[in-house]
This record gives C-alpha cells, sequence and structure tokens, in this order.
C-alpha cells in the first residue's frame, strides 16, 4: 500500500511539475490579460495544495519520519515560509511596515502579492524537483562524458525556449529561433558570440536568462546540482560520487564533496569581490545605485566565468583608459581560467604555509604547469600585441593606454571575449597571434575553453623530450605519463579538425576571407567570444556551425569523442610491432 500511494503523488507530482512550470512561463513570458492571471492564479492555489498535501502524506508514510524531516527540511521551511507570507498578508495588510515593504517592491495590490508570495513558492519547489530529477539522471548507466554531453544540451535547450518568450526581448516580439539557440548555446558554453545586442535587445528577463545560463555552464552543471543537492540534505550518492569524480578528473571518491563545496565558494566569492569593486568604480558612471549594482552583478559574473558577454553595446572600449576598470576585469578573467583545481591548491598551499606546515603547503605538478603557462602566454602575448600594434592610434592615445589595451588583448583572447579595442580595425598578424592564444585558451577545470594550457604543455614537452632523445617526457622533474601524453597529442589534433571542418564550411557558405572565418571558428572553439564582425551577418547555416562549434568546444572533443564512442575495454592481446617512417 505504501508503495502504491508513493507511486500515485509520484505521477500526480509530474504533472504537477508541468503545469507549475507552464504557468510560471506563461505568466512572466507572456503579456497576457488581466482575465487569464486570475484563471493562472487559481491553478496555482492547486498546484500549491498538491505541492504541501505531497509533503505531509510522504512523511505520513515513511518508515523514518525523523530521516524523512532531516533530508527534506527545505521543504518544509519552505512551506513554513510561504504560509508566514499569508498569514502577514492576511492580518497584516494594512499595517506601515507591509504597505512599505510592498510599496518598495512595486506590489500595490493585495492581490498581486498573493500572486507573487504563490509564485516564489512554486519556483522555489520546482528547483529542489529539478535537483531531484538530476540526481536520478546521475543514477542512470551513463558514462561522465555523456552525462556532459546531455546536461549541456538540456540547458541549451531549455535556455532557447526561455529567449523565445515574447517577454525576453525589449519590444516584446519573440526573436528568430536561429538567434535564441545560438545566444542560448553561447551563454552556456560561456562563448560569447552575439547575433544581437545584450544590452538593447533583450529585456532584464532576457538578460537575467542569459546570465543564469552563464553562471551555468561556468560552474558546471552537474557540479551545482551536487552541490545544491547537499545543501538541502539530500546526500550525494555514490554511483554519483563516482560520475562526478569523472568529470572533475579527482582522483577518489571522497575528494568529490570538498572540491565541489571548493568550486562553488571559489566562484562566489570572487564574483562577490567583483560585484563590490565594480560598484565603488562604476558609482558614478550610473545614475542609481541600483543600476551601478545590476551592471556590476551581471559583469563580474560575466568576466570569472570567462563568458564575455556585456550590457554595453562596445564590449568595454568605452573604458579602455580607465585602468582600474581594465584591470579588474583582467583579475577575474584570470582566476575564472586558472582552473578550480589550481586556485584551490593556491589558497590550500599559502594557508598551510601561513601555519608553517611546508609538507602540506607543496604545490601540485598541475598547478605548476598551469601557472608557467598562463604566464608565459599572458607576457609573451602582451608583448607581441604592444610591437605589432603599439604604434597605432586604434589602440590607444597615449603609451601608457597602448601597454593596458596589449595587456587586456593578450589576457581576454584566453577564452574571455570581452574588448577595450576594436578587433576588426587589428592588423592581419596581431589577429593570427589572437588566433593562436584562443586556440590555446585557459586552463582545465576553470571557466574557459580552447585545448588547455596544460595540454600544450604536455605537448611541448613531449617535442622537446624527442629533440633531445630522452626516453620520458618531463616536467619540473616529474615524469609524464603515457597516458596523459596520448590524451595531449588527441585533443589537439581533434581540437585542430574540428576547427578545420568548420572553418571549410564557412567558407563555402558565406564566401568571406579565410582569415575572418578562420578567426571565428578558433574563436566559438575556444569560447572566446571575440569577433571581427563576420559573427552577427551570417547567414542561419553558417550560424548552427559556429552553434556546433560552440559546443564541442566547451565540453571538449576528447569529451565528446568518449559520449559517442564505447567504454574503454582492455585487451587480453597485442599484434606483432612493426616500424613505419615518420618525418
Amino acid at each position: 500500500m505504501r508503495d502504491f500511494i508513493d507511486n500515485l503523488i509520484g505521477r500526480l507530482l509530474i504533472v504537477a511539475a508541468i503545469l507549475a512550470a507552464a504557468s510560471l512561463v506563461a505568466q512572466y513570458g507572456f503579456f497576457l490579460p488581466e482575465s487569464y492571471l486570475g484563471y493562472l492564479f487559481k491553478v496555482d492555489i492547486v498546484i500549491i495544495i498538491l505541492f504541501v498535501s505531497e509533503n505531509f502524506i510522504r512523511l505520513g508514510i515513511a518508515r523514518k519520519r525523523l530521516g524523512y524531516l532531516k533530508t527534506h527540511w527545505l521543504d518544509f521551511a519552505l512551506i513554513g515560509l510561504f504560509g508566514a507570507q499569508i498569514i502577514s498578508l492576511r492580518f497584516f495588510s494594512e499595517s506601515t511596515l507591509v504597505v512599505m515593504s510592498l510599496a518598495k517592491l512595486d506590489i500595490r495590490s493585495l492581490t498581486k502579492a498573493y500572486i507573487i508570495a504563490a509564485q516564489v513558492y512554486m519556483g522555489a519547489v520546482l528547483f529542489i524537483k529539478t535537483i531531484d530529477a538530476n540526481r536520478f539522471i546521475a543514477r542512470l548507466r551513463l558514462t561522465a562524458p555523456q552525462l556532459v554531453l546531455l546536461s549541456f544540451a538540456s540547458a541549451i535547450g531549455i535556455g532557447t525556449l526561455l529567449l523565445l518568450l515574447p517577454r525576453a526581448t525589449a519590444t516584446g516580439h519573440p526573436m528568430a529561433l536561429i538567434d535564441a539557440l545560438f545566444t542560448a548555446t553561447s551563454a552556456t558554453c560561456v562563448t560569447g558570440l552575439i547575433v544581437v545586442d545584450t544590452g538593447s535587445y533583450f529585456s532584464h528577463f532576457g538578460q537575467a536568462i542569459i546570465l543564469f545560463l552563464i553562471q551555468l555552464g561556468g560552474i558546471g552543471i552537474m557540479s551545482l546540482v551536487a552541490f545544491s543537492a547537499a545543501v538541502m540534505g539530500r546526500g550525494i550518492g555514490v554511483r554519483q560520487r563516482a560520475v562526478l569524480r569523472d568529470i572533475l578528473s579527482s582522483d577518489f571518491i571522497g575528494e568529490v564533496t570538498p572540491l565541489i563545496r571548493n568550486i562553488i565558494l571559489i566562484t562566489l566569492s570572487f564574483e562577490v569581490i567583483g560585484v563590490l569593486v565594480l560598484s565603488k568604480i562604476w558609482a558614478r558612471d550610473f545614475a542609481s545605485p541600483l543600476v551601478t549594482f545590476y551592471y556590476a552583478v551581471f559583469h563580474s559574473v560575466s568576466a570569472f566565468c570567462n563568458a564575455g558577454f556585456s550590457l554595453f553595446d562596445d564590449s568595454l572600449m568605452r573604458f579602455s583608459g580607465r585602468p582600474d576598470v581594465v584591470l579588474t576585469f583582467a583579475v577575474l578573467i584570470i582566476l575564472g581560467g586558472l582552473g578550480f583545481m589550481v586556485v584551490s591548491n593556491l589558497a590550500s598551499a599559502a594557508y598551510r604555509r601561513i601555519r608553517g606546515d611546508r609538507v602540506g603547503g607543496r604545490l601540485t605538478l598541475h598547478t605548476k604547469t598551469v601557472l608557467a603557462m598562463s604566464v608565459s602566454l599572458l607576457v609573451v602575448g602582451a608583448v607581441i600585441v604592444f610591437l605589432l600594434e603599439g604604434g597605432r592610434s586604434e589602440v590607444g592615445s597615449s603609451q601608457h593606454q597602448r601597454l593596458l589595451t596589449a595587456f587586456f588583448t593578450s589576457v581576454t583572447a584566453r577564452t574571455a571575449g570581452f574588448s577595450t579595442v576594436s578587433v576588426g580595425s587589428l592588423t592581419a598578424p596581431t589577429a593570427l597571434i589572437i588566433i593562436l592564444l584562443m586556440f590555446i585558451g585557459a586552463s582545465p577545470g576553470g571557466t574557459g575553453g580552447g585545448t588547455k594550457t596544460s595540454t600544450i604543455a604536455v605537448l611541448l614537452a613531449t617535442i622537446r623530450s624527442i629533440l633531445r632523445g630522452r626516453p620520458n617526457v618531463e616536467i619540473f622533474k616529474r615524469t609524464i605519463p603515457t597516458d596523459i601524453v596520448n590524451k595531449a597529442i588527441c585533443v589537439v589534433l581533434l581540437s585542430l579538425g574540428l576547427i578545420f571542418v568548420s572553418s571549410i564550411a564557412i567558407s563555402a557558405l558565406e564566401h568571406e576571407p579565410l582569415t575572418e572565418v578562420l578567426f571565428e571558428c578558433v574563436s566559438a572553439f575556444g569560447t572566446v567570444g571575440l569577433s571581427r564582425g563576420l559573427t552577427q551577418h551570417l547567414t542561419a547555416p553558417s550560424k548552427l556551425v559556429i552553434i556546433t562549434t560552440m559546443f564541442f568546444g566547451r565540453i571538449g572533443p576528447l569529451t565528446l569523442g568518449l559520449a559517442i564512442g564505447q567504454r574503454s575495454r582492455e585487451t587480453a592481446y597485442a599484434y606483432p610491432t612493426e616500424r613505419v617512417v615518420i618525418g
């Protein structure tokens, strides 16, 4: 009987969740008459009754009621909070405090207050149900690469549907399907390539959707789901831990929860710091503190996630002479691109060194490799860009501004996508240098794309070992395993193949100069977002090519190959060895 009731409730909740999502989308995504809103509010009440009843019924039939309360404390807390809101509105609606609070939120009627309270509760419950559904998906017999593929594809699909809503645009007219798909893919893959201006074309609702997709894609969908489940007390199962271990490239299952916690805390900490700094810097640039805070939040998240989306129609070109703004963005971009494992290792090592624990304060080989490559690329890139463009007035009116522009160009080319100079005005040699930086990209475990700094480091170390006639590949007096070397070679070759195919496709479709096409394709693959002006003029087929390139570039060519291929199998045999001529 208990199982029958549980199954019946589960099926009813699926219907209720679908109705709740449809109701919220209808109310916030469309321009509906007041009469329709009244009917929808009645539907919302029925849905809320089902959601509330579910918790108490499951509590009543649970074998261990105390255990159920511990794992579902948030559900009951939301019920209590919703009940307190309704009681306050019902009995204290005429009090000065309630009236002033509602006025600050621009709520002028008691009915609207009831509706918003119901919508907030339904939205919170839907979030919890989504977490539970994702935990169920994580238990399916799918490999880690397949789950990464599925999670990103799902987020892009939902984001596309939301951006198609009339209220997502400033004009109230739905955008074209291909443009919505392009924007959702660019945001989720933290690329930054755009076909419409983000600040003027989208409403605040549309911009909020884009910001959510950026945050989701930057942190990692599976990581965010697992962290939310742990915070809510749902726990993370062994199967889910094993999958996350593979996704996060962790050595032990026990390291998964601390690593996810560090990822979320690092992200939120740096984004909050970015918001505070930008709010202080931009205090005199905007009409009100609320607008300043809004712009600071959007750009702090976009910068740390290396997304490149900007609410300014010229990206950051209006701030090219402002070192405070440019350097703040540069720091956020660099920290986001280093990778969570590197930042966590640096923080842990610094903390242990302060405490006097020199043994525990060791930097890992991965951290050393990433730092060495990142610093080298930033310095070399800035120097070359300055030498190539330093004498041109397009990059700055003074020597200091040209140095700042060269440095920021080197930073942003590593998957960030913001620009303080018109990329289309840069010379062909500079564009080729930027293409190389975009191809290398950021570091593993971070918010950027590309082939990754550590991959190129291993490849360079392999070339050095071959030229010196050494049998082993070595970095910082450590031998790199053969499987890592093979993966690095595979990633680079697959990446070059993807860029080659997409460049051929767009060249055939658009008949544009090869340099311009190659620049856009590498920018899409590296999830950079820099453009020389070609993307906004592409036809629908070419946009699909860029969409595909962004998607494959974000999840990684090797991850794609592992997702569509079979699981690795150990063979009990080996073919005879024979040499072939190389070079």
